[in-house]
Formats: C-alpha cells, sequence, structure tokens
C-alpha cells in the first residue's frame, strides 16, 4: 500500500531525526510498497482511509519520533474494511461493533499515528460512525481540533456538555438567550481548536469572549461561531474577570492569562509548547496570587464515544468544521510545508488518498 512515512537522515546518518533535531519536510517521502497492517486482536479495525489531516508543527513532536521511519497522521476518515473474527469458544469471542462497510472517522492514539496511509488499523475506541451530512474531508479535519477542544471544556474544566437536541429546537425557535452564568475567554479563537472551543462553549452556554489578533479579520467570523463579543489582545481588560480560560497560543498570551481568570477559576492551556507552563509560571512568579486558580496542561487522548456526542452536534448543523485547502497523498511534503507556513485560510489541509 501506499503511505507516507519519514525518511532516514542520509545527510548525517549517525544523528537520527527527533524532537531535538526534526526532521525537515523534504523528509517526508512516499512508500509504495508498505505491507497492509493485518488485525491481531479484538477491538480492532482495518479502515480505507478517504482523507487524512496534515497537522502543523508535527515534525516536532516527539511523538513522531516514535519509530524510525515512522508513518505519519493521526486524524482520518474512511470506510471499514474489515474486524477482528472472534475464535470459536474463544475468552475474546466479542463481536465488534461496527461491521465492514461503516463510514467512520476517529484519531488514532499519538504513539502509534499512521494515518497517512491508503488502510489504517485502529481501536474501536478511537473511532465513530462519521456523521452522514459530511464529506469524507469535512468529517477528517474534526476528530483532533474537536476532540481537544472538548476534553478541554467537559473533562478538565468540569463544563457541563450541552445538549445538542435542545439546542437545536432552540435555534429553530428563534433562540434563547444565554443566561449570565460563567464566563469563558477562548485565546486563539479563530484557529483550529480555538474555533472548536467557542463553538461548543457557546453550546454549553458559557458567555464566550473570543480573543484574536485582528478583529478587523475575524470579529464577524467568531460572532458566527456564537462568540458573544471578539477582543484583540491589546484591548483585554486585566481585570480578573473570567471564571475560564483556554489558552491555545501559549507564550506572553498565556502568562497574560494569570491576571484574567478569577479567583477559584480554571486556566487551561492546550499549546503544546507549554507542557510545563504550571511550574514554570508559578517559579517565575507569574502566576504570584494565584494560588487558588486551577491550571492544566493536557495532551488530547482519542475517543469514539466522544466523537459520537459530537457527531449528534454535526449532524444537526449546531457545529461548523473547515477545510482549507486539498492534496493528494503522493503531495503531503507540499501540503506540510504550506500548512506550516502563513495562514491558508480557515481550517486544516486534507490529504485525499
Amino acid at each position: 500500500m501506499k503511505v507516507i512515512r519519514l525518511s532516514d537522515n542520509t545527510a548525517t546518518p549517525t544523528t537520527p531525526y527527533s524532537a531535538t533535531n526534526p526532521a525537515p519536510p523534504s523528509a517526508i517521502i512516499l512508500d509504495e510498497n508498505a505491507p497492509i497492517p493485518q488485525i491481531a486482536r479484538p477491538n480492532q479495525l482495518l479502515v480505507r482511509v478517504h482523507a487524512a489531516v496534515v497537522v502543523r508543527d508535527e515534525l516536532i513532536w516527539p511523538e513522531t519520533y516514535r519509530q524510525e521511519r515512522a508513518i505519519l497522521g493521526y486524524d482520518f476518515a474512511g470506510t471499514v474494511v474489515s474486524v477482528y473474527s472472534p475464535v470459536e469458544n474463544s475468552e475474546q469471542n466479542s463481536a465488534s461493533e461496527f461491521k465492514p462497510g461503516d463510514e467512520v472517522y476517529g484519531m488514532v492514539d499519538t504513539a502509534k499515528g499512521s494515518t497517512w496511509a491508503e488502510y489504517v488499523l485502529a481501536e474501536t475506541r478511537e473511532v465513530a460512525i462519521k456523521p452522514k451530512r459530511l464529506g469524507w474531508g469535512e468529517a477528517a479535519v474534526v476528530p483532533m481540533s474537536a476532540l481537544t477542544a472538548w476534553q478541554a471544556l467537559f473533562e478538565v474544566s468540569g463544563v457541563p456538555p450541552p445538549n445538542f437536541q435542545e439546542a437545536a429546537s432552540h435555534k429553530e425557535s428563534s433562540g434563547t438567550k444565554k443566561t449570565e452564568g460563567k464566563k469563558a475567554l477562548i485565546t486563539g479563537a479563530a484557529g483550529n481548536v480555538g474555533s472548536w472551543l467557542v463553538q461548543l462553549a457557546s453550546l454549553a452556554q458559557l458567555h464566550v469572549t473570543a480573543a484574536t489578533s485582528s478583529n478587523t479579520r475575524n470579529e464577524s467570523f467568531l460572532q458566527s461561531l456564537g462568540a458573544d463579543n471578539a477582543v484583540e489582545y491589546a484591548s483585554i481588560d486585566t481585570v480578573p474577570t473570567y471564571n475560564l480560560v483556554v489558552d491555545t497560543v501559549g507564550g506572553t498570551t498565556l502568562g497574560n492569562c494569570w491576571s484574567l481568570v478569577k479567583d477559584g477559576g480554571t486556566l487551561v492551556s492546550v499549546d503544546s509548547g507549554s507542557f510545563d507552563f504550571v511550574n514554570r509560571h508559578r517559579r517565575q512568579q507569574v502566576a504570584k496570587g494565584k494560588d487558588n486558580v486551577k491550571a492544566i496542561f493536557f495532551i488530547v487522548a482519542p475517543s469514539g464515544e466522544q466523537l459520537k456526542q459530537i457527531a449528534v452536534g454535526l449532524e444537526l448543523n449546531l457545529l461548523q468544521t473547515f477545510v482549507s485547502q486539498y492534496f493528494p497523498l503522493e503531495d503531503a511534503a507540499k501540503a506540510y510545508e504550506i500548512g506550516n507556513g502563513k495562514s491558508t485560510g480557515r481550517g486544516k489541509i486534507v490529504l485525499t488518498v
């Protein structure tokens, strides 16, 4: 089968690529003779991939170098080809909830990857039935970004998740005004994860302030996602106003978030470069006087169950998904380079397989 993997470091063979010595985009190569993975245990699915997704900065992630010549990619949408066949009289005799022909979408574990390929071996816990109203690319861009937002809000922060059916009925009856309750600030709100945070937080009845670098470019877009107001970073009032702040940017923006969260509130960062921000900021006195703020960094985990819930919102047209460009699998290196350059429009880049 065709796959996209990393090549060896031929320029300096004694120095393998790693997170501290990341591979350049030119190391992303097409391998047309990779073996098709085989199901070996219960709860595995073999999926024919139709669309996979370019993830910004994947070449600097430690997970990318889990093995030599790793196959890249985490998000996908495709068709189930085969499922585990239970052995008669075996203790593992359990039928799969999926069947060949099912159209699914999902995110494989970051320790595994391997979705930039014609076939991927996924766990049943990592996938859900694809929303019917979405095309392959529209579905493939959902999992990692939507799950990051879902987990930041409803698991890490403890916000009750929205009732999509109820929200849809309110929408049909010309909408309902949000009650004055918890206030949330989302940084990087117009980005891939930020746009999901805004949508889900709004549907969960939070009063959402969406922070952006440019209101001229993004205000109308953010309001269309459900933001109650959009503000540029320089205009954010430094008074501790928010019960919840979710940061997707890191750096100085994250440092400034401490002054914006209320005592007893929650500050969450999903920026991959901010994995140690809690201890570092407390040590550097950036978080001075914020001992009662619950501050957390976390890494998204696959969840088919959460994708099922997100699919309900997508089917009811309560949630929007965005694709910026499509490239064939063979052009993965070019797609990655473009995706890591200046903004290519709203949404993620999709590889068609």
